[in-house]
């Protein structure tokens, strides 16, 4: 059974290995090609890389015409200085073959052979020259010219070794006047430069790149730091969101400025909205208060109503209760938003607390409240506003009772830390989706599991705004369908 296992686990190994190769290639071709940065580092080498490739190319086809024009122009020199030797002997009647054998070998050098092709064929060369002339690079040479075409310069490679052979011209005898030059010396010299030219190539190349790569990086550092800006802006960051105009391209310089301007309309119009939910807050409180404060008159000095008439009484004050609710969160985060939210350091026994806040809210909830409190003998006093700590309270009973079946209770814990205590509320209602985990504590956010249920999504970005001005915090845990459990964390007072 282990044996089929471990064939099972070293045939999948490949396989693991080539996803890994090809997640990794991904990874470098999202690099390279998925920013900016990458696509512009990829064009500006392949400019240099071509730049410097072309240029070294063209030295190299320019190097080697210049070689064959200057030993084509040695040749033609040579034939024309003995091209008018052998037509002055000619003139003068004087045409034996030593005597054109010895000018022949007169005007070759240690590099250039002349020889002379008679009209039946028969080839006159220089005897003794200073290097005689290989009996193949003759019969190539005629080859390489069937047509004997005047003017016309071939290569030709002879064991590891370059001549240059040219036809000049036809004498006044008939005969043909043929050159010869070896080019491998200058073929040397020219490994020898092209060997320098790769070495001075490369290096200029490699500079150029890495000197590209920081220009580029320089050029598109305001890019990124806009980028990172944005991704960082939140709403309470949009009054110091400004960047410094860079001094760089105009199209950097004007973005930066529009960026610039957006931020600052976004901010005024996040405080117009600020200062609108805060007068609307206050404006709505009056009104509300007098309308709970009507209703609770009639049903209490009305108990001749009708039982359905009475139960819609009971539905208003509760509406009116929780619209109260509502605009008391929104005030307090206009308060936070401002500067002006004032929350009391002192201490608070959490113990009569809970007690009192479990005792109201099963009666108003109609539903089951249970309390967990630490062994007798340990102190539960914690740093903390008591208005305050009751209001975060009733705001997680709430959420815990709206999302909760009616059958299920709701648990509240109270444990102790070394210099910490520690509130737990659960419940096991619909839970919270994972996705929406991260970001319960948001402004107006719901979860994607809440479309059925009434909501603002404020309740909870106040309980943890009120809980971080105590000096506390706010945790949750939570699974869909299994329930919540919100866990407060305070300051022990000393």
């Amino acid at each position: 059974m282990s044996a089929v296992l471990i064939k099972r686990i070293l045939a999948r190994l490949p396989d693991r290995e080539q996803d890994w190769s090809m997640n990794r290639s991904g990874h470098w071709r999202s690099r390279l090609t998925g920013t900016m940065l990458g696509q512009l580092q990829l064009a500006t080498y392949a400019a240099v890389l071509l730049g410097f490739t072309g240029a070294t190319s063209t030295g190299l086809l320019l190097s080697e015409r210049s070689r064959l024009r200057v030993s084509e122009a040695e040749l033609l020199a040579a034939s024309a200085s003995l091209a008018d030797r052998l037509e002055n002997q000619h003139g003068q009647g004087d045409q034996s073959e030593t005597l054109i054998v010895q000018q022949l070998r007169d005007h070759s050098s240690v590099r250039t052979n002349l020889w002379l092709e008679q009209p039946n064929g028969q080839l006159i060369t220089p005897r003794r020259a200073h290097r005689p002339i290989p009996a193949d690079l003759l019969k190539a040479a005629v080859s390489a010219n069937p047509l004997r075409k005047r003017g016309q310069s071939h290569l030709i490679v002879l064991q590891e070794r370059e001549y240059l052979t040219l036809l000049d011209r036809r004498l006044p005898s008939g005969d043909l006047l043929w050159s010869s030059t070896e080019i491998s010396g200058l073929g040397s010299a020219q490994g020898e430069f092209l060997a320098w030219m790769i070495l001075i190539w490369g290096s200029s190349l490699s500079a150029s790149l890495l000197l590209v790569s920081l220009l580029v990086k320089r050029i598109t550092k305001p890019l990124q730091e806009l980028s990172n800006r944005s991704a960082e802006l939140t709403a309470e960051g949009l009054q110091n969101a400004a960047l410094p105009v860079p001094k760089g391209p105009q199209e950097l310089s004007q973005l930066t400025r529009t960026y610039n301007a957006l931020t600052e309309r976004l901010a005024q119009s996040w405080s117009q909205q600020r200062q609108f939910v805060s007068a609307v807050s206050h404006e709505l409180q009056a009104p509300l208060t007098l309308v709970s404060g009507s209703l609770k008159r009639v049903i209490r000095k009305a108990p001749e109503l009708e039982a359905q008439l009475v139960q819609r009484l009971h539905d208003a004050e509760e509406e009116t209760i929780g619209m109260q609710q509502l605009l008391n969160d929104l005030l307090d985060l206009s308060r936070s938003d401002s500067g002006r939210l004032q929350v009391k350091q002192e201490p608070v026994d959490l113990h009569p607390l809970l007690d009192e806040v479990v005792r109201a809210q099963g009666t108003v909830l109609d539903r089951e409240l249970s309390l967990e409190l630490p062994a007798d003998g340990i102190t539960t006093t914690a740093l903390g506003d008591e208005a305050r700590l009751r209001q975060v309270l009733l705001n997680l009973i709430e959420n815990a009772h709206k999302y909760s079946p009616p059958e299920q209770p709701i648990q509240l814990r109270l444990r102790s830390g070394l210099n910490t205590l520690m509130l737990e509320v659960e419940d096991r209602g619909i839970g919270i989706p994972l996705q929406d985990q991260a970001y319960v504590f948001d402004r107006f956010h719901r979860g994607a599991n809440t479309t059925g249920q009434s909501g603002s999504g404020v309740g909870l970005s106040v309980v943890k705004l009120l809980l971080e001005a105590m000096g506390g915090s706010i945790k949750v845990k939570s699974e869909p369908g299994m329930g919540s459990c919100f866990r407060i964390q305070l300051r022990r007072a000393p």
